[in-house]
This record gives structure tokens, C-alpha cells and sequence, in this order.
């Protein structure tokens, strides 16, 4: 079985436990540091979503990518655009999967809103141009996004340079 298959149990149920861990502990882990059982389930959520990794990044890794690269934004900042435009960009052919992870999240079913709401939280800004992006930098990330063919190629649906800048558009502001 390719890792590149939409069908995977193992790597499937590392991402859902992690998720799981991450909206159960990093709100507390956040607020309260010295917590040791949300810390220890953060350690936990890691080592889940490095064994998750495995089965492929896709638009999200590369948007990561493009950020971190060429606007030089820390990796794990970065990451939280890659997956918020991921989550955007593949809503409705994960749908089910998505609802599911919402819910571990905060016990919605939509997972860009649950993202939102737990980025709220964690007080951090979602908006690129807060970060020193020009506008006019967009289409360059869309592009550099668009041409990284070891994480789009896993991706669900595949979107074009097009659809990349219309998702990093809805990011700016």
C-alpha cells in the first residue's frame, strides 16, 4: 500500500489520538506550564503527529514551506497557516474526518472553526499581513506552494496555484 492512499488505519489513528490530546491539554499546557499531565499529552500529541507525518503532508506542509523559507516565520508559526489553508482547501473531501476531529478539538463538527476557536484561545494572530507579509508576497508563496511536489502530491485534492492564492488571500486580513 502506497503512503500516498486515502485509506491508512495506522497513520489515521495516530493523527486522531493526537488531535485528541491536543484539544483535551493545550489550552492547559498554554495557561498553566507547570501542568505536568497536559504537558506529557503534548509530548504524547507529537510523537503522534511525527508518526502521522508519515503517510504524507500535502498543501498544508507546503504552504509551512513557503512561509517559513521565504518570509523566514518560525516553522511551528508557519504551520499554523499550512493548516488552516489546508483545512480550507480540503473541507469537503475530508469532510467526515474533518467532523471527527473537530470534535476532539471542542466537540464541534467543523474543523476550520474549531481551529479558529483553539488558535483564539492560544491568543494567536491569523492574520499573514500581521507577520510582515506584503499582499503582493501572496502570489509568490502560492506559486513556490504549488511547485512542492513531495507535499502536494499527498495532498486530497490537489489545488492549483490559483486556489493557493485565493486561500492565502482569505488568511491576510
Amino acid at each position: 500500500m502506497s503512503l500516498a492512499t486515502p485509506y491508512h488505519p495506522y497513520f489515521e489513528s495516530k493523527a486522531l489520538f493526537g488531535v485528541k490530546l491536543i484539544g483535551r491539554s493545550l489550552i492547559t499546557a498554554y495557561k498553566e506550564p507547570d501542568n505536568i499531565r497536559a504537558r506529557t499529552d503534548m509530548c504524547m500529541a507529537a510523537i503522534c503527529g511525527g508518526l502521522a507525518f508519515l503517510k504524507g503532508l500535502g498543501l498544508g506542509h507546503a504552504l509551512t514551506h513557503a512561509i517559513g523559507a521565504h518570509y523566514h516565520l518560525p516553522h511551528g508559526r508557519a504551520a499554523i497557516f499550512g493548516l488552516l489553508g489546508f483545512v480550507m482547501a480540503n473541507k469537503e473531501t475530508c469532510r467526515d474526518a474533518f467532523m471527527d476531529m473537530a470534535y476532539l478539538i471542542n466537540r464541534s463538527d467543523d474543523l476550520e472553526a474549531a481551529l479558529r476557536w483553539l488558535y483564539g484561545e492560544l491568543n494567536i494572530d491569523l492574520r499573514l499581513k500581521s507577520y510582515g507579509l506584503s499582499r503582493e508576497a501572496l502570489r509568490e508563496i502560492a506559486f513556490y506552494t504549488s511547485r512542492d511536489a513531495v507535499n502536494m502530491a499527498t495532498d486530497p485534492t490537489l489545488p492549483g496555484q490559483s486556489k493557493i492564492l485565493e486561500l492565502l488571500t482569505a488568511m491576510y486580513e
